[in-house]
């Protein structure tokens, strides 16, 4: 273990966060207390980053009897949310041990409120029934890029739909933070969630009357990241690297869930939901630049508090748009972010009718929000 990365404990919105190597030791206590805990996983990170067999070690330790639900994909559905509930409560669990990213966290998040105060996930994604309880959910985060072990949101597509929407659902109880269970990301998924903890940073910032603590933390994440993605792209097993990058991504979960995002992560969701092959930071680095160019042009002040932290010489000046929109995509450019959402299948006529549908978006017309698509095209 690297002596050097810091490990601590941190207290906030109710959420006790255990960060740094080892950091799994504090969940101990809590899990401990029940008799019967559902853990939550997807096909295959919670056993390839050692997380589950740590956790089970915990759990087998105080005799805790659990069952596993590993059927959370990239981009949930709320029936997978609808299903993780209903084994939750077949089982009598007196909580949800959630081993994942950001899909299965937000999954398990709603799942707990399911197996409480009933009804469907849909439900609740539109606003039709209000939780009255929930269970606990213990969160251990294997992303830098998701912030929802330390929010209080979930995002799920609605599957009758394919409307893809974030809800306020609760937050964890406890979550662990450890840079170990990260340095298993493949080299995609590391570029993917790391920009998604950009774009949270950046959006939170320059969003309508945030206050001023979230320019600071979103400063700081961006220039961490600035700082520690090229490595970690050089090197995937730079534990420094990804310990950096995950405490960046805390900062912009911290952030979001102060001020929340704006144009960006609204149109993604529209991208992802109508093909949920599309990773969700990926959809933010596409849209991204653009989404940059007309921030800069209606928040400079803070749009360049954030992004001198890529280069100083940024302006706080609506004139600087189009520099503040080349630095954000060569810095992608810099780490290997070369896509585009024709590679996703998205032809001009679905940006074109995504646009249409959304005209009025947080004041946006339709030729803007299309000129923001078009420039991912």
């Amino acid at each position: 273990m690297d002596e050097h990365l810091k490990s601590f404990k941190y207290r906030y919105a109710g959420i006790e966060l255990y960060f740094g190597p080892g950091a799994i030791s504090g969940l101990e206590d809590w899990l401990k207390r029940h008799e019967r805990v559902l853990i939550v996983t997807g096909r295959r990170s919670a056993k390839e980053s050692g997380a589950l067999d740590d956790a089970l070690k915990i759990l087998s330790r105080h005799g805790v009897a659990y069952e596993v639900f590993s059927d959370v994909t990239p981009n949930p559905w709320a029936s997978q949310a609808d299903r993780m509930a209903e084994r939750a409560w077949s089982m009598g669990a007196e909580a949800i041990l959630a081993i994942g990213g950001g899909s299965v966290i937000d999954a398990a998040k709603v799942a707990a409120m399911i197996a409480v105060s009933g009804g469907r996930a849909s439900d609740y994604v539109y606003g039709r029934r209000r939780a009255r309880g929930c269970l606990p959910v213990y969160a251990i985060n294997l992303t830098h890029g998701t912030g929802t072990e330390v929010d209080r949101y979930s995002v799920l597509t609605v599957d009758e739909t394919r409307e893809k929407r974030g809800m306020v659902s609760i937050y964890p109880t406890a979550s662990v933070d450890d840079p170990r269970y990260t340095l298993t990301l493949p080299r995609d998924q590391t570029i993917y969630v790391s920009l998604d903890a950009f774009y949270h940073a950046y959006e939170s910032a320059t969003q309508r009357d945030s206050p001023p603590i979230v320019e600071l933390l979103s400063a700081e994440a961006v220039r961490l990241l600035g700082m520690w993605l090229p490595r970690a792209v050089e090197n995937l097993n730079d534990l420094e690297a990804r310990y950096w990058l995950l405490y960046a991504s805390m900062l912009a979960g911290v952030a979001i869930d102060i001020s929340g995002t704006h144009v960006n992560h609204l149109l993604e969701h529209e991208l992802s939901g109508a093909n949920p092959r599309l990773a969700h930071g990926c959809g933010l680095a596409l849209l991204g630049p653009r989404v940059v160019y007309y921030t800069h042009k209606l928040a400079p002040q803070a749009s360049a508090a954030v992004l001198r932290a890529l280069e100083p010489s940024i302006r706080p000046v609506p004139d600087d748009a189009e520099k503040a929109m080349r630095v954000v995509k060569e810095f992608q450019e810099s780490v290997g972010f070369r896509e585009r959402l024709s590679d996703y299948g998205f032809s001009e006529s679905d940006l074109r009718a995504i646009a249409r549908k959304h005209a009025g978006l947080m004041g946006f017309g339709e030729e803007q929000l299309f000129d923001i698509l078009k420039s991912a095209a």
